[in-house]
Parts: C-alpha cells; sequence; structure tokens
C-alpha cells in the first residue's frame, strides 16, 4: 500500500499512512487495516481495509471503515484484529480527536461496522491490544498518556465484549508507550513492554500466570550493556503472536530504523518461568 495508490482509490488528499495491523476473517481471508491521514496530524486519521482472497498475492481497493459520526476522522488501530464466535470481526481502535479513548469496533463479514463499544474514556488511554480467553472473557491493555504514576492500563470483559471493567492500572510501567500481549494455547499470558516510566530505552517480556492479575519480568530483550547499540536507544511498537508450531514470534521497531524479528520457543520460556 502506497499513499499514492490509497488517495487514487479513497478519493480524497493523503498526506500519511500507518500503523497496519493483519487478520483474517470467519472466511479465512486475509484483512488489512490501515490508518490514513488527510488532514492536520494523527487526529485527522481514518481507518482503512483491504482484503486478499489468495494469501496476500492481490489485494482489494481500499476502502475507509464508517467509525464516527463526526467527519469520520480521529479513530486509528493498533492492535490485532480478533474473531467473535458468530464469526463478527473485533477491531480494537482508538480516537485522539477531542480525547483520547479506546473503543472496539465489531465488523460484519463486508468490512461495515455494526456496533462500536466504549473500553475507556477521557484524555489518557489509547492503543487497546486486546486478548481473549474463551467466547465470553478477555484482556484488554491500552498505552497510558495521563498523568504519573505511569502504568499500563487494563480492562476486562467477562460476557464476550458487550461490558467492560473500568480502566485500571497495573502494576506495569508504561512511558506512554505501545505494548502487545498474546496468550499462548495452554499456557501463560505474555505481555512485551518498554519497563522503564519515562523513556523507550527498555524492551522487556513480562508473564502473567493469573490471565493478568500478577506479572513478573521474565526477560530483557533489549537495553541491557550487552546488546548491540541502536542509532537512536529506543526501541518501541512491539507486535508478538505464537504460530501454528507453537514458536512466539516478537517484532519491534528497533533504533527507528529497522524492525528486529526475534522467535523463541516454549523450552526456551519454561527456563525463564
Amino acid at each position: 500500500m502506497t499513499r499514492e495508490l490509497a488517495q487514487r482509490h479513497l478519493r480524497r488528499t493523503v498526506r500519511k499512512l500507518g500503523n497496519p495491523v493483519v487478520g483474517r476473517d470467519s472466511k479465512g481471508r486475509l484483512c488489512l487495516y490501515f490508518v490514513s491521514v488527510s488532514v492536520g496530524g494523527w487526529a485527522g486519521s481514518a481507518v482503512n481495509l483491504v482484503v486478499s482472497e489468495d494469501e496476500g498475492e492481490t489485494w482489494s481497493p481500499p476502502r475507509r471503515l464508517i467509525a464516527s459520526p463526526f467527519f469520520n476522522i480521529g479513530t486509528l488501530v493498533k492492535g490485532a484484529p480478533l474473531l467473535f464466535s458468530g464469526g463478527a470481526v473485533g477491531l480494537p481502535v482508538y480516537h485522539e480527536l477531542l480525547g483520547k479513548f479506546g473503543e472496539l469496533l465489531r465488523l460484519d463479514s463486508a468490512g461495515g461496522v455494526v456496533l462500536k463499544t466504549r473500553l475507556s474514556w477521557g484524555r489518557s488511554s489509547l492503543q487497546p491490544v486486546i486478548v481473549p480467553r474463551s467466547d465470553r472473557e478477555a484482556v484488554g491493555f491500552m498505552r497510558y498518556a495521563g498523568v504519573s504514576p505511569n502504568r499500563i492500563l487494563i480492562v476486562r470483559t467477562a460476557d464476550g465484549g458487550v461490558h467492560w471493567s473500568p480502566p485500571a492500572k497495573t502494576a506495569l510501567p508504561n512511558p506512554n508507550a505501545a505494548i502487545g500481549s498474546a496468550l499462548l494455547a495452554d499456557g501463560p499470558l505474555l505481555l512485551v513492554l518498554n519497563n522503564a516510566e519515562e523513556n523507550r530505552e527498555d524492551l522487556s517480556l513480562a508473564i502473567s500466570e493469573d490471565f493478568g492479575n500478577s506479572w513478573r519480568i521474565a526477560y530483557r530483550f533489549e537495553g541491557d550493556s550487552g546488546s548491540p547499540q541502536a542509532p537512536v536507544p529506543e526501541y518501541s511498537y512491539p507486535w508478538i503472536m505464537q504460530d501454528r508450531a507453537g514458536d512466539v514470534h516478537v517484532l519491534y521497531t528497533w533504533g527507528r530504523s529497522r524492525i528486529k524479528h526475534l522467535r523463541f520457543n516454549r523450552a526456551w520460556l519454561e527456563g525463564r518461568r
């Protein structure tokens, strides 16, 4: 996807693109969601969708999701989409216009928004990541942009995403930075974070054995004296997932110059529990 291609198909000015996330719908198609900015900064964003029915060989033209009645701007995506048991796609989004807060969009098979549920309120929570444990229970984490102490925010649902608990601060620090989380098959809940309150010079792996109630730092990926120095001392925007073979993949921005990819198996993880 390029700015010029998006601009031509969306029939509007596109200044920049960002925050791509990919997942599958109930038909097994690849769905790529991305942000386009037409006016101003990120507050002037909209979420767009392209679909592939041949495993990424070809893609549909991009189209804009109707996520907000206010000129349909100010909505961004960051967290991975998920599938509801009925086949709808759940897309975690957030707003940066007239506040900073998280929402969960429910999309039908055609990619249309059929329901919007608030995850938070105010001006200090964004970039939600939602991790389901069953068709009823899920936990969500959000980046925090409020006053000290700076902590990762957590929300929970026990009714399939209809209602969510008020955002609460965890014990994990957050320097106003994105996080990534994944629940392993028959295993613990993992979270990748900048383990500091004021900078992104550390990137660590946290483990929870009780689905987010308590945490411990298991490993430091970046920031110790033995790590190669990045051009910019920043490690950010982590993404974590488990593949079909059971291996775990962590990807993140390395020094604002590269994307770094780490891969580990359950045996490596067990040695750090």
